[in-house]
């Protein structure tokens, strides 16, 4: 006879596992002594049989290890799987290049424009520089600034509207 938990442990599944299990068997392949639940050794078959298969070799115990579960070398399955993988694993690495490209490319681009921000600030004070000279030449009342025109009688105030010239 063995308690549940020391059931579990030779069969190296959960104590719930098993006590789920147990809990499916008929009364007679248990045992209570106390607070404790004892299998008999019929009910420690039946479990093995329902956990372990009609095999109690099938799987392995706690301390057994677990290699025929896992693909070999020869399974065809696995081969493929692991192409898959180290394709996989090519298109990271060349994605992972190519963004790192992108990146400095990136940062290229930023340097060149805030290299060129000072350019443009320079040709738009020159552009308006160049404005209001073309201004000043085609209408000579700019020239003559507002103090000038304030001793402007109306009428040569009118003329210079109209034809963009002074009498003097």
């Amino acid at each position: 006879m063995k308690t549940i938990k020391q059931l579990a442990d030779e069969l190296g599944f959960s104590k719930d596992k098993v006590k789920y299990q147990v809990g499916k068997l008929p009364e007679n392949y248990l045992v209570k002594v106390g607070k404790v639940t004892h299998l008999t050794d019929d009910g420690i078959l039946k479990i093995k049989e329902i956990l372990l298969g009609k095999s109690t070799g099938n799987l392995p115990g706690k301390n057994q290890e677990v290699t025929h579960f896992l693909p070999g070398e020869d399974n065809e399955l696995y081969k493929i799987l692991k192409a898959e993988l180290a394709s996989k694993n090519e298109q990271i690495e060349t994605l992972q290049a190519d963004l790192t490209s992108e990146r400095t490319h990136s940062r290229e681009q930023a340097d060149k424009l805030s290299d060129l921000a000072p350019q443009l600030a320079e040709l738009t004070r020159n552009n308006q520089v160049l404005l209001g000279a073309e201004q000043s030449r085609t209408n000579p009342a700019l020239l003559m600034g507002s103090e000038g025109i304030e001793r402007m009688g109306f009428k040569e105030r009118i003329k210079i509207l109209f034809t963009g010239k002074p009498q003097w």
